[in-house]
């Protein structure tokens, strides 16, 4: 055999073996120089740890809760289920409320309230008011709301169901007049303060905006 038929065979042989490794790995196209990826081509990174990022807390959450607390958990769950909820509107309608409630209750307009109270708040006040002693005539005149604060809050993530507990600081003048109009306890022109707390609750997914009255102590 000839040296040149020789080389023929040699480069016959090289440029199988060039095509056949070139199938398996592939070019190198689309890695140099930032040029276009290959479609189809996955690289595992199995040491990469992907962090969910926690969303940010309201700053007007943490002017009344601790950063790190449960009820600013609480809170925070509550404005992503209802967009809507604010916790500054919240603060300042549940002072309203308050006052509202406070002197229906104390005229002994009741029923007025019903929608805005639980089943067993409404029936404690109701009877309240009926076992009244009819000959003296309960008077209370909201002087000043001094403050309020949230005391904790609890959202149940399965129900929806949201808790708001307040306490409440005021200054009231509270006092009782016989047929006679004469004052026979309290007074009526020295105000005392009177601390109370609350607990507001909510089906945050409702259309009803309206927070509902069902715990109250001091």
């Amino acid at each position: 055999m000839s040296s040149v038929t020789q080389l023929i065979i040699l480069a016959a042989i090289a440029l199988y073996l060039f095509f056949r490794l070139r199938n398996v790995l592939g070019t190198r196209d689309g890695f140099e120089g930032g040029s276009k990826m290959q479609r189809g081509i996955t690289i595992d990174q199995p040491g990469r740890v992907v962090t969910p990022v926690e969303p940010e807390i309201d700053p007007e959450i943490l002017k009344h809760v601790e950063r790190e607390s449960d009820a600013a958990k609480a809170l925070m769950a509550m404005s992503q289920v209802d967009q809507s909820f604010s916790i500054v509107e919240f603060i300042d309608g549940a002072g309203k409320a308050y006052e509202w409630i406070l002197t229906s209750f104390a005229a002994g307009d009741v029923d007025d309230l019903e929608q805005y109270l639980s089943e067993d708040v409404f029936r404690t006040f109701k009877q309240t008011v009926e076992e009244r002693d009819n000959s003296k005539k309960v008077h209370t005149e909201f002087v000043a709301l001094l403050d309020k604060s949230i005391r904790d809050a609890k959202f149940d993530s399965d129900s929806r169901q949201a808790e708001i507990e307040i306490e409440f600081q005021s200054e009231l003048l509270s006092y009782v007049l016989d047929e006679e109009g004469t004052v026979v306890e309290g007074s009526n022109t020295r105000a005392k303060r009177q601390r109370d707390v609350w607990v507001f609750a909510r089906q945050m997914d409702s259309n009803d905006p309206n927070w509902v009255l069902i715990a109250t102590g001091t």
